[in-house]
């Protein structure tokens, strides 16, 4: 298999590249946003035509988005519309156990500073360049290599090989949800993420929610009688003062015992966006924050959501809301929109054992890790009972800036880990 694939690595480039190329921006990347097509579809189906060719079994379709309305993980405004999911079942002979590969395939926006087109699949010294060539496109592509590896190499497969090729994981991760629910799982799974080809075992949570401050319009450059009076009320400064509350929240966590995790950083509220007021003369009558929180897995609730933390958030802004005459009496609301749970996986766990033997076949330490983000693993590992470390090519630090890229050799040695780890898992057919 190592032969076969240093022949072909020219091949193996050329798989990334393509991947590459498909502008997949994710949709929806946030609250109003108008950014709602991209080339999935296209991308979708190439991946479809390459797992036919190996010879699987393979499942394309738009799931409805009324039918994961309620989820807590699906925003109101999301859709899959031209944006299908492709899953490929590989059948084993019998008698071996399953895998699933998870792969995403949008990216974050390409943004400003590149030194070549972010969808032109540059290779220089070594490296492709390109958004998504490192998250995750690389690695699904090498976890794809391999599979085809094992075929031209006449390896035949005791178990099957599930491999998902999934949009959302860049806003909302719906797509893995909607894969899980279409009954797709396995004896456990691997998520090429840049890992560096180590382990990702253990990830927070994450919260995403907009908070409504209330305030009341006026001519700002009118002095403004008491707001009992009628007088205006500026809706920002009202959010500053509430904010200074969810900084003092991540303060506290910060000290929390219950708040530290071996492998993981300690949770904190993040405000990230603000919206408020209409025009320069007007005191801002509304304004919005949104905030990403973390939370680690032992502050899950027993469904492995975040209601404990977000209670704690919510509680805290009631707080210093009862403190302020206006708000005490005309309360901040909320919008929740996304709860993605963490996960944590035994590092007992076999698949742990088995990815760490094919590195030590090759020569490479393949290291039990935590990951401060979120990846799909989490929920095939908490829904499908699959569970589903991150392996894969990459560093995660190149992700989503200027000139990303991914290294032809890190895509070589992924690829060979890969096609060791699927015959060691799923066994060869007698």
């Amino acid at each position: 298999m190592d032969d076969w694939i240093s022949t072909h690595e020219d091949d193996l480039v050329e798989l990334v590249r393509a991947l590459v190329r498909f502008d997949t921006t994710s949709v929806d990347l946030s609250p109003g946003s108008r950014h709602t097509e991209n080339e999935e579809a296209a991308l979708q189906a190439y991946m479809g035509e390459r797992l036919g060719r190996l010879g699987a079994d393979v499942d394309q379709w738009e799931p409805d988005a009324a039918e994961f309305a309620d989820h807590p993980m699906m925003p109101p405004w999301h859709h899959w519309q031209d944006r299908p999911l492709t899953v490929g079942t590989l059948r084993g002979a019998g008698g071996g156990r399953s895998l699933v590969v998870n792969g995403h395939i949008d990216v974050v926006a390409a943004g400003e500073g590149w030194t070549s087109p972010p969808f032109a699949a540059d290779v220089r010294d070594g490296r492709i360049y390109g958004r998504g060539a490192c998250d995750m496109k690389g690695g699904v592509g090498a976890a794809l290599f391999a599979l085809e590896t094992l075929r031209a190499c006449g390896v035949a497969l005791a178990g099957d090989v599930v491999f998902e090729s999934v949009p959302d994981e860049e806003t909302c991760a719906m797509g893995t949800i909607a894969a899980i629910a279409r009954g797709y799982r396995g004896d456990a799974g691997l998520v090429p993420e840049p890992t560096r080809n180590n382990l990702w075992i253990a990830t927070r949570g994450l919260l995403h929610g907009t908070l409504t401050v209330p305030g009341r319009s006026a001519h700002v450059e009118m002095n403004q009688p008491p707001w009992r009076e009628g007088g205006g009320v500026n809706a920002i400064a009202k959010a500053a003062h509430v904010l200074g509350a969810l900084d003092g929240l991540s303060s506290e966590w910060a000290e929390r015992e219950d708040k530290r995790h071996p492998l993981l950083g300690t949770p904190a509220v993040h405000p990230t966006g603000i919206r408020g007021g209409t025009f320069i003369s007007n005191v801002p009558e509304s304004c919005e924050v949104d905030l990403n929180t973390t939370y680690l897995p032992a502050n899950a609730d027993g469904s492995g959501y975040g209601s404990i933390p977000r209670g704690e958030i919510e509680r805290a802004v009631a707080n210093a809301a009862s403190a302020d005459d206006w708000l005490a009496e005309h309360p901040p609301t909320w919008s929740w929109f996304t709860d993605y749970p963490p996960s944590e996986i035994d590092p007992g766990s076999p698949i742990i054992a088995v990815a760490q033997e094919a590195g030590r076949e090759l020569g490479v330490e393949v290291v039990p890790e935590g990951i401060d983000t979120t990846y799909d693993g989490a929920l095939l590992t908490l829904f499908a009972d699959t569970p589903s470390p991150a392996f894969g090519p990459g560093d995660l630090t190149r992700a989503h800036a200027p000139d990303e890229w991914v290294g032809i050799d890190e895509l070589v040695l992924s690829a060979r880990l890969y096609a060791r780890a699927i015959v060691a898992w799923c066994g060869e057919a007698r």
